[in-house]
């Protein structure tokens, strides 16, 4: 009987240990399952696109089941939004020229350049939904430093990194909205005109969540598929490469933290550190080149990991079992 009282009780876990537990399994399978298969490597690989165009859908799904219940009212924002929209641009531009100086390396300067200049996720409001958190706080940050980023970052690319590079500001803007805009546009829709669509939508909201460990494993893959295709890159250049963002991950939380007002901490500690990687790595792709874009991409580990550890504290009281 004790034998089984301790594998029930090893079966018990709160949601929170539980959630940590798939958002970590999730980044960590999305890491080997290419290096282990060559098949995997073949079907994550970003230049053939297979499997990269299932990441856009999933964004607007995890939206659509977060927008759902969102109604903006007087107190969904505060002075800290605007501290965010400037902190973005400064962060980004002192990241670049530290980093250049320091590394001589044009593409780490980048690599800060983006991390700084990328807006709140667009799976912030789940997360913070999740810790119990103002989710309207942070649907307006994420519509609004999306839409600033969309707009901001080609005149800012210019004069930060120069003429080297031009950034299509109408293909960044319509893909930034067309992600946002759409999600957001069902939500009022289905909410005023289709009630039970609106309300098949919450009793299963909880799916949210799984289809962002789904996003997060594919895009760990996607990486890994290409991190295995360059004979160049050597550990020592991944590891600063995840060090970097770590390094952009902690500011970005605690500036977040401490720009915020009192009633809105965490809310803007999550705006500004949990990023639309998602929209980064496809400007690195695009206008730059992979190398640059393994910065968001190691950043998406820096934040899902912190994540994993303040969902697993929230519920750190709770219990069910697994």
């Amino acid at each position: 009987m004790a034998v089984f009282k301790d594998f029930n009780r090893m079966l018990t876990l709160n949601p929170g240990m539980r959630r940590m537990f798939c958002l970590v399994g999730a980044i960590i399978l999305g890491g080997v399952i290419p290096v282990i298969f060559s098949a995997a490597r073949d079907f994550f690989d970003n230049e053939k696109g297979v499997a990269v165009n299932i990441v856009p859908p999933l964004i607007m799904l995890m939206l659509l089941s977060s927008f759902i219940d969102v109604k903006l009212k007087k107190g969904s924002t505060g002075w800290s939004l605007l501290r965010i929209l400037i902190f973005m641009p400064v962060i980004a531009t002192v990241a670049y020229f530290v980093l250049l100086k320091t590394t001589g390396s044009e593409n780490y300067a980048i690599m800060g350049f983006l991390i700084g200049m990328t807006p709140t996720a667009t799976s912030a409001p789940v997360i913070t939904g999740l810790l119990n958190k103002r989710a309207d706080y942070v649907t307006v940050a994420t519509v609004a430093t999306n839409l600033f980023t969309a707009f901001a970052l080609a005149p800012l690319t210019a004069i930060v990194v120069g003429g080297r590079v031009e950034i299509n500001t109408p293909a960044l803007a319509m893909k930034t909205i067309l992600l946002i805009g759409v999600p957001f546009l069902l939500a009022v829709i289905f909410r005023n005109f289709a009630k039970p669509v609106a309300e098949f939508i919450r009793r299963h909201k909880r799916f949210s969540f799984y289809l962002w460990m789904i996003m997060l494993f594919t895009v760990c893959a996607q990486s890994s598929a290409y991190i295995c295709k360059q004979e160049d890159l050597s550990h020592a250049i991944l590891l600063q490469i995840l060090g970097l963002a770590a390094v952009m991950c902690v500011i970005n939380f605690v500036a977040g933290f401490a720009l915020g007002e009192a009633k809105f901490r965490r809310e803007c500690s999550q705006a500004l550190g949990q990023k639309n990687t998602m929209l980064m790595l496809w400007v690195g792709l695009a206008f730059f080149n992979p190398i640059v874009a393994l910065g968001p991409t190691f950043y998406v580990v820096c934040h899902n990991l912190w994540n994993s550890w303040q969902l697993r504290v929230a519920d750190k009281n709770a219990t069910t079992v697994a």
